[in-house]
């Protein structure tokens, strides 16, 4: 079996994406970043996205065809939910009144 078929075949296993969005959240909650959790929170979307897909809950409706599909879609939903997650604790901190300003 080539390299590819191999990551192929990972990339679709919903499982794979479940335990890495458990490693990325665990990741982050010991660097107290918010960098990692939007991405860990991708990969329980994509394993959602994967698991429908693999169980067929839009009739026959293809999410992803190749490794490289995969790939570009984790991509997409992880600038995706790192813009969200800046967005919502940048307008928290535009709240707080700054010490220094008169």
């Amino acid at each position: 079996m080539d390299l590819y078929a191999e990551l192929g075949y990972w990339l679709f296993q919903s499982k794979i994406w479940v335990i890495l969005g458990f490693t990325l959240i665990i990741v982050d909650i010991f660097l107290g970043s918010y960098f990692i959790l939007p991405i860990g929170v991708s990969a329980f979307c994509m394993s959602v996205i994967i698991y429908s897909q693999n169980n067929y809950w839009f009739d026959g409706l293809v999410f992803f065809e190749t490794w490289r599909d995969v790939a570009i879609g984790f991509a997409v939903l992880s600038v995706i939910s790192i813009g969200i997650v800046r967005f919502v604790f940048a307008r928290k901190s535009d709240e707080d009144p700054d010490i220094n300003e008169y």
